[in-house]
């Protein structure tokens, strides 16, 4: 019996090493791309080296002074997952290519709450979430089967982000609800449903205060892939709330563009009314923004990335300082798929004080960042692989844990400090 379903095995495995194997063609960055989604990390590591060897080699040889996990550049660091059974594969992204298991995640006082896409909401007491238990207690609410971008615990009220989709538009909505462990009662508090959408993305959530008013800051997405040329005019446009972040009152729920000119913010940090945003870029280009009210940003007109599958001079952006828009405070070439950023407290390690940490969903490792004391420039990054696109990432500094939504296997990641 054992050998019949080691035979079943190989049967495909030996396929894929031969389709990889084929070389110079369309069809082999695709090949490739389903192996690693479908075969286990070893064995699609495996069809890598044998489908492209050189370039592989290559790679293996540009590996130095890389540390992985659990050991870092100045910590040791165990990595814990814990898969959960109520993440279901969802869409995400552009094209769709592949489903993947996303969800987003916060922290209430000492629970762990988890949010599917689907707009269903579990919870866990995090002081239990390295024990063998895998149960977490479904938490009724009045929406259901959304299409949820992003979920926000602030004190005692929780704020999700969703799309609706009528007659195949698709518009934007923000939620609103008491925190309870028994039943979320949500009410809607903005939307933007006189715009028309083909896909939307962005969606995340924070809160300032200034002048003894606090605000709900927004993000909002660009339709960048729509048309064949890339182009999409909301981001620089005063009549559209696309390609912006929008603050919204918390109290009367009016609302205000608070900056312009974004792409797809999927990362939103606010400490102190310190606002950053990391952004995805085209071809290239993903950004780190210090965020200031009524700034352009530059989208779809500056970048440091290119258009995708253009020929060079029609794939050119213009450049942010030339035409008034506000630098990023650091650009990535190649992307890396930039996802949530947050500020880690001063508690986990001596050797990463005032560091913040970077999710990244293709490139599948955090970053942790120091940035100087104007918020202008990165002074040092170190990439920490992971292994999984990153959907979501959270510091529970009364028990030391990094936490992340690993959308690959629909898993808790949870980064603990090893002793020494």
């Amino acid at each position: 019996m054992k050998k019949k379903l080691l035979i079943i095995f190989l049967i495909p495995v030996i396929f894929l090493l031969l389709l990889a194997n084929i070389k110079n063609t369309k069809y082999h960055k695709k090949i490739l791309t389903v192996t690693d989604y479908l075969l286990p990390e070893m064995i699609s590591s495996i069809v890598r080296l044998i489908s492209n060897n050189k370039i592989n080699a290559q790679r293996i040889k540009n590996d130095y002074n890389k540390l992985f996990l659990p050991k870092t550049q100045y910590a040791n660091v165990g990595l814990t997952k814990i898969p959960l059974n109520f993440i279901k594969i969802s869409e995400v992204g552009y094209l769709n290519i592949f489903k993947r298991k996303s969800f987003y995640i916060d922290i209430y006082k000492k629970y762990l709450f988890v949010m599917p896409k689907n707009g269903t909401f579990y919870y866990k007491p995090i002081d239990f979430l390295l024990n063998n238990d895998k149960k977490f207690t479904e938490v009724q609410s009045n929406i259901d089967g959304v299409n949820a971008l992003d979920l926000f615990i602030d004190e005692n009220e929780i704020y999700i982000s969703y799309v609706k989709e009528v007659n195949k538009c698709k518009y934007l909505y923000l939620a609103k609800s008491k925190i309870s462990l028994k039943k979320l009662v949500f009410k809607d508090i903005f939307n933007i449903n006189n715009e028309c959408m083909h896909n939307i993305q962005a969606g995340r959530i924070q809160k300032i205060y200034k002048n003894n008013k606090s605000y709900i800051l927004l993000s909002t997405s660009a339709d960048s892939l729509k048309l064949e040329d890339q182009n999409d005019y909301k981001p620089q446009s005063d009549n559209s709330l696309y390609g912006k972040i929008i603050a919204i009152d918390d109290t009367d729920y009016s609302s205000k563009v608070y900056s312009k000119g974004h792409r797809n913010i999927i990362g939103l940090s606010a400490i102190d009314n310190i606002i950053l945003a990391t952004e995805n870029g085209p071809y290239g280009g993903d950004e780190i923004n210090l965020i200031k009210e009524n700034k352009n940003y530059g989208w779809d007109i500056a970048s440091y990335g290119k258009k995708y599958k253009t020929p060079d001079d029609e794939g050119e952006y213009k450049n942010h300082k030339e035409f008034g828009f506000e630098e990023p405070i650091f650009s990535f070439i190649p992307s890396l798929g930039i996802t949530e950023i947050i500020k880690l407290g001063n508690n986990f390690d001596k050797d990463w004080k005032d560091n913040f940490l970077i999710a990244s969903l293709n490139y599948k490792h955090i970053l942790r960042i120091k940035l100087n004391n104007s918020y202008t420039k990165m002074e040092y990054h170190e990439d920490i692989y992971i292994g999984e696109r990153i959907r979501d990432l959270k510091y529970d500094s009364r028990n030391l844990l990094i936490i992340m939504a690993l959308e690959d296997s629909g898993s808790i990641g949870i980064l603990k400090k090893k002793a020494n």
